[in-house]
């Protein structure tokens, strides 16, 4: 046996020490349960386990160097997807009593068996198999928990978003102020281009929110009557860029506070982002050839930029209030008409922060560019109050869905093990078809030869009322 000098450092010694006498990872392993908020405790086997996160941030590429600028921005929730066993003559108990924990609203707490003891939430689909032919005596529970920082979401009140209506309105006040700092419009040129360009956005912001207006027909009015009077008055408005600003930012969020249509107002506010994303007034880099370009083409690509950033964060406040117009109430009091299952709660807040994302990459890509100005510096700098503004209320958005989420109804998914018709399986899953026949189309995408016949192996989301027993055949 090889001896090893140690060296007398008593630190490294111990160290070394610890190391010889140290367990296996088997010995490490764990007994797997999740306590619910209520504090119930529900014990599990398990097998493979893992997990995930994601690390935030922004990649910068830069023409003709090699590897890009990293800037990290924090990291995401740790993800840890369950398999869940149980097993024995009551195996089914067992696994409707963890069903029952895991829709409880609230943080409850994993006790994972590899990776030490969190705070989390239950977060996505909920997956139950009872192989009872294939594998007899087991019930398995599929299910993903989420670590969650615990933050103070807003207040409850009557409508549970007075803190994101006061965001909207600063954000409102921010993105004035910074449109006024960030262009110039300065002499007859710049003021025609300009008008010109809030002109082609007016018609963009009109095509891609047609849906959403005409869904009501006071809202529809109102919108068009909003298009016009700022058609009519660009000349003047655009000697008042602060006034200018805000009418547009208030006409986009308009068709928002309606209270029908949130699938097409959604769409709406996507379609209007991705619209001023993809166009090429947003697009700087494209425009800007090099140093010795005029100056009044500078001028005119920042300013173009700039307005196409008022119309793109417009959008995306457009979302949080359409998201937020019409407070989200538990089960016991009958939800709201804009949501009906906790599926498009969260549906929601995940679109709206990939909004935020696509916003962010583009917004720092159009800076980058700008960068190449030289003759006008105000346009060069992000000075980020309106951005900021509108990721607070985004934030303050996405945690009150996810709040509101826990009192909605969880989605449910089984899988079909023969054919059967949506009139039957709507009783099966629901027990009455007249009030539920539509909702399990839609959550479905049910069409065609699906409406006659459902096919073997075909997956059914669905959305049980709490209490409801759980359907024994498919």
């Amino acid at each position: 046996m090889a001896i090893i000098d140690v060296p007398t450092n008593s630190t490294l010694l111990s160290r070394l020490l610890g190391f010889a006498t140290q367990k296996s990872w088997e010995d490490r392993v764990k007994q797997a349960a999740y306590t619910s908020p209520s504090g119930v405790r529900v014990t599990f086997d398990f097998e493979d386990v893992g997990r995930s996160f994601d690390v935030r941030g922004t990649a910068f590429d830069f023409m003709d160097v090699d590897n890009s600028y990293v800037q990290q921005r924090g990291i995401g929730s740790r993800k840890y997807p369950m398999v869940c066993f149980f097993s024995g003559k009551n195996c089914d108990l067992l696994a409707g009593g963890f069903e029952t924990a895991l829709m409880e609203p609230g943080i409850g707490k994993l006790e994972h068996p590899l990776y030490g003891t969190f705070d989390v939430v239950p977060f996505g689909t909920v997956e139950r198999s009872d192989p009872l032919k294939t594998a007899a005596n087991q019930t398995i529970v599929t299910v993903t928990f989420w670590t969650t920082t615990g933050a103070v979401y807003p207040s409850d009140t009557s409508s549970g978003t007075s803190e994101i209506d006061g965001a909207i309105d600063l954000f409102n006040a921010a993105l004035a102020a910074q449109f006024v700092g960030n262009t110039n419009l300065k002499g007859v040129g710049n003021a025609l281009a300009a008008a010109n360009t809030f002109r082609t956005f007016l018609k963009k912001t009109q095509a891609s929110l047609k849906k959403a207006s005409n869904a009501v027909a006071s809202v529809r009015k109102d919108f068009a009557n909003g298009v016009s009077a700022i058609n009519n008055s660009m000349d003047v408005l655009i000697g008042q860029p602060l006034v200018l600003a805000q009418q547009c930012a208030n006409l986009i969020q308009a068709p928002g506070r309606a209270l029908a249509g949130l699938e097409s107002r959604l769409e709406g506010y996507d379609l209007l982002l991705k619209s001023v994303i993809d166009s090429v007034e947003g697009a700087p880099g494209k425009l800007i050839g090099n140093a010795s370009i005029l100056l009044s083409h500078q001028t005119k690509v920042a300013n173009d930029f700039h307005i196409s950033g008022l119309f793109a964060l417009s959008a995306v406040s457009g979302t949080i209030v359409s998201a937020t117009a019409q407070p989200i109430r538990s089960s016991t009091q009958g939800l709201a008409s804009n949501f009906s299952t906790r599926g498009q709660i969260l549906k929601v807040a995940s679109g709206l922060l990939e909004q935020l994302d696509s916003l962010t990459a583009w917004r720092d890509g159009g800076f980058s560019a700008l960068a190449q100005v030289t003759t006008e510096a105000s346009f060069q700098i992000d000075t980020g109050e309106a951005y900021q503004a509108l990721q607070r209320a985004a934030a303050l958005t996405a945690g009150y869905l996810i709040k509101a989420s826990f009192s909605a109804t969880p989605e449910r998914a089984v899988v079909l093990n023969r054919r059967r018709t949506i009139i039957d399986l709507c009783a099966e899953l629901y027990g009455s078809v007249d009030d539920k026949l539509d909702l399990l189309i839609s959550t479905n995408n049910l069409s065609g030869d699906e409406i006659l016949e459902l096919p073997k192996g075909r997956r059914i989301v669905y959305y049980p009322e709490q209490g409801r027993p759980r359907p024994r055949k498919r």
